[in-house]
């Protein structure tokens, strides 16, 4: 049980279904997990054809596995990149100088959809949500993007805490652990 749990902030369903399903932090994660999943179904489906000599209208029995091998191919590409951005945070984190910066927007990202409750009453009820901040470093201002949220943010007053390479101030982090969110999206 977790702390959640004991507080009685959310029922413990949706914990123990929050820690099955981790959903994805980045847009590239996301990507790497559908083209993934389409990528080995599309392979298991070639050689179910191919195999059992189904005929498939338009085409041969075997053209599913090389589609499927290319979408894999697309995933590997995809996590790879999920882990170079995953490293250049933790330089960030470790090497980087640290900001306080000013929430600028929150973006609600309705168009993507993880469902990790049993029923979904209305669209966006699952989806992430992204906020931009502004940050001070030299006499300039930039902007930087968090990673996806799936706790909505608090609409109060915020400063999180943004981490960015003094070398090349636009290579920037958001802090997600400095951002308060509301306990009604839990």
């Amino acid at each position: 049980m977790g702390l959640y749990d004991k507080i009685g902030v959310f029922p413990v369903s949706l914990c123990i279904r929050r820690d099955c399903m981790r959903q994805p932090q980045t847009i590239w994660s996301l990507c790497a997990f559908i083209f993934g999943l389409m990528g080995i179904i599309f392979v298991f489906l070639g050689m179910l054809f191919y195999i059992t000599d189904i005929p498939v209208n338009g085409g041969c029995n075997w053209f599913f596995i090389p589609i499927g091998a290319i979408l894999l191919l697309g995933s590997v590409v995809c996590l790879a990149r999920c882990g170079l951005q995953e490293q250049r945070r933790k330089h960030l984190k470790t090497n980087g100088i640290s900001v306080v910066g000013k929430i600028q927007s929150v973006r609600h990202l309705v168009w993507i959809n993880w469902n990790t409750k049993t029923f979904v009453n209305w669209p966006g009820q699952c989806s992430p949500w992204v906020v931009q901040c502004s940050y001070c470093y030299g006499g300039r201002t930039y902007t930087v993007k968090s990673l996806l949220s799936w706790i909505k943010p608090a609409t109060d007053f915020q400063q999180p805490v943004i981490y960015l390479d003094p070398r090349n101030p636009v290579h920037a982090y958001v802090d997600m652990d400095t951002i308060k969110w509301e306990l009604s999206s839990f």
